[in-house]
């Protein structure tokens, strides 16, 4: 068994590495993003990076899930981050010295999310090998509290700076970012809970692809799981584009207390995710699944209410506030439990794969559900679209609890040790 202090200096390791990459990605994009808009204008622009941006990872991760399975995942993630530093340091020698078309930031956009596909994937499916079972819902849940004070952090820095320096000193934030977290990820030991034996691949990449696709086709909690957090994913896409179409075009409210409302998001999964991570882990999984999902279809319905009633623009202001931290703080309730049980219950020479299935699937009804409800908002009431939506996923919850196959199968994995590489 490992001892406490080598899994907490990987853990300390890991979220230093997470820590650099995240926050230099998150004022590089911002910065990006405002250079785009101010250079052409145009949203649509703008949105081609977004584009750029979640293509690679739709396409790539079913290949990036299962090299990291095949593959040293340790020299993935070590040669993925300074590879990205190389790239950008590449595209920030053209930009200064030969060209600053906005084809160059595309071009960098799409090579940089391809290489971060490889990277996440072999990241996610390390997180159990690195710190074990014990500290599992910790690790999920720092990583998440990561990720948004970056997020909260990021653009306020970002928008700070950009008027003082120039786009190519943010490449070089990006730049280092990466090259630390390469640093940090040299030390960190990514089979503290693997068994040192031979492992031997067989078959193609294909043949492993696929074989992969059966695991998870006999696994039944797997399977349900995955479906539950691609409907899910498809349901919520509602949020982001009708809370803009809400605040900004029905009720016409100034652009900075919408910035504020949706900067609200960020700060509840921040608060939900760091409390999370100083508890112990949830006995009762499922319990708190059920109960997220239900808070979180209620709470979508509740954001169409501002159209209903005669109430003025200051008191929708608070309440969407409110309402949308609480939504952030259901999604931390529904994500880290189920996170922890994927990577619990799915062998290691399997998990790259898993968490690769899981990822195209969800990060594919995202754009299919923003495309859809951005029509929908045209032709129906916000108030009947966030009711639809949230009726939805609370519906899914409601057949599961009478079904019980899937509440089951989740206490059943609470009480069950994974399957480790040698069973």
């Amino acid at each position: 068994m490992p001892s406490s202090a080598a899994i907490k200096k990987n853990l300390v390791l890991f979220l230093l590495a997470k820590v650099v990459i995240v926050f230099g990605s998150s004022i590089y994009s911002f910065a990006i993003g405002l250079y785009v808009l101010a250079v052409t204008g145009s949203a649509v622009n703008f949105s081609i990076t977004l584009l750029l941006t979640i293509l690679p990872r739709i396409i790539l991760a079913p290949l990036a899930g299962t090299l990291s399975d095949r593959w040293n995942r340790k020299r993935i993630i070590i040669t993925t981050n300074f590879a990205c530093a190389l790239w950008i340091a590449v595209i920030c020698g053209l930009f200064i010295f030969v060209t600053q078309d906005i084809w160059l930031l595309y071009l960098a956009t799409c090579v940089l999310s391809i290489i971060n596909t490889f990277y996440s994937s072999a990241v996610m499916s390390s997180i159990y090998n690195m710190v074990g079972p014990d500290f599992l819902q910790k690790a999920m849940s720092l990583n998440q509290a990561v990720a948004s004070f970056s997020v909260i952090l990021g653009p306020i820095l970002g928008g700070i700076l950009f008027g003082l320096l120039p786009l190519s000193s943010f490449m070089l934030i990006n730049i280092c970012g990466f090259f630390l977290s390469g640093i940090a990820s040299l030390f960190i030991n990514y089979y503290l809970f693997v068994e040192k034996t031979e492992k031997q691949q067989v078959g193609t990449i294909q043949t492993e692809l696929r074989a992969g696709l059966s695991y998870v086709k006999k696994q039944t909690l797997l399977r349900q799981l995955i479906f539950m957090s691609i409907w899910v994913n498809f349901w919520f896409a509602v949020f982001p584009v009708a809370l803009p179409y809400l605040v900004l075009t029905i009720r016409q409210m100034p652009t900075f207390q919408f910035g504020l409302i949706e900067g609200s998001f960020a700060v509840g999964m921040l608060v939900m995710s760091t409390i999370l991570s100083l508890k112990a882990e949830m006995k009762n999984k499922s319990f708190s699944i059920g109960i997220g999902m239900v808070c979180l279809g209620i709470l979508l319905m509740l954001i169409g209410m501002p159209q209903l009633i005669e109430i003025s623009n200051q008191v929708v202001f608070v309440y969407l506030i409110g309402i949308v931290l609480l939504l952030a703080a259901a999604i931390m309730i529904i994500n880290i439990p189920v996170m922890v049980l994927i990577q619990k219950s799915t062998k290691d020479e399997y998990r790259g794969r898993v968490m690769a299935i899981l990822e195209t699937g969800a990060s594919a009804a995202t754009p299919l559900g923003y495309i859809l409800f951005g029509l929908f908002l045209e032709w129906w009431p916000i108030w009947v679209i966030m009711l639809v939506s949230g009726g939805s996923i609370i519906c899914m919850i409601l057949y599961h609890t009478r079904n019980k196959q899937f509440f089951n199968l989740l206490k059943q994995t609470d009480q069950t040790k994974v399957v480790s590489t040698e069973a």
